[in-house]
């Protein structure tokens, strides 16, 4: 029968929310730390506000150090690659008589 009332069951045990896990990667006096933080994304900028705080510094990327020693050649002005020799670089640009250029560092 049909007397106009809705027949709903209620959910009472509804699932709860999934918090977001975030890892912090920081150095704190030069050593190398890593904070785990569950919550929503303000939970995670607070947690990066108090590691500034207590004087924590994100990690230096490797390619940014990378980029920064490496040399650049004096007669292309481009940066030097790498070469097998640790410490040492070498110029990949071709000179004006068709030959690879022979300046390293």
């Amino acid at each position: 029968m049909n007397d106009g009332t809705l027949k709903v069951t209620p959910i009472t045990a509804a699932l709860p929310q999934a918090a977001a896990k975030f890892s912090i990667t920081a150095s704190i006096d030069g050593f190398p730390i890593t904070v785990e933080v569950e919550g929503k994304a303000d939970a995670l900028r607070g947690m990066i506000d108090r590691l500034k705080t207590i004087g924590a510094t994100p990690p230096v990327s490797g390619k940014t150090d990378q980029k920064q020693n490496t040399p650049t050649c004096p007669v292309h002005n481009t940066p030097m690659k790498p070469s097998r020799k640790p410490g040492k670089f070498y110029c990949a640009r071709k000179a004006e008589d068709g030959e690879y250029c022979r300046e390293t560092a």
